[in-house]
C-alpha cells in the first residue's frame, strides 16, 4: 500500500542513486535494480530539493516562485512526482503535524 502525500507530507531521498546532471535534466541510476531515471529541469529541481527532508507545500511554494504555474496544477503535479518516487522506494514520506 502507497503512504498518502499531502501537502504537509515531509518528504526526502533515500538514497541508492548515482544520478548526473545533463544541462537542467538528471539522470539517475537505481544501484540496486538498475533502473534508470530521467527527470525533466522541473522534476530535476524537486529533487535537488529533497536533498533534505523537506515538506510538499514547501516545494510547491518554492516552484510557483520560480516557474509560472498555477498553484492547484502545481500541487497535483508534485504529489503526483512524489508519490511515483516513493512507489520506487527513491523517497521516504512521513505525516506532517
Amino acid at each position: 500500500m502507497r503512504q498518502p502525500v499531502s501537502p504537509n507530507s515531509v518528504v526526502a531521498r533515500t538514497g541508492g542513486l548515482v544520478e548526473s546532471q545533463i544541462d537542467n535534466e538528471i539522470v539517475a541510476l537505481n544501484i540496486e535494480s538498475g533502473v534508470c531515471y530521467g527527470l525533466n529541469s522541473v522534476g530535476a529541481r524537486v529533487w535537488q530539493m529533497l536533498a533534505a527532508p523537506i515538506r510538499v507545500n514547501d516545494i510547491c511554494r518554492a516552484l510557483i516562485a520560480e516557474y509560472e504555474v498555477d498553484p492547484d496544477l502545481c500541487e497535483h503535479e508534485v504529489i503526483e512526482l512524489i508519490m511515483h518516487l516513493h512507489a520506487e522506494k527513491l523517497v521516504a514520506v512521513t505525516d506532517g503535524p
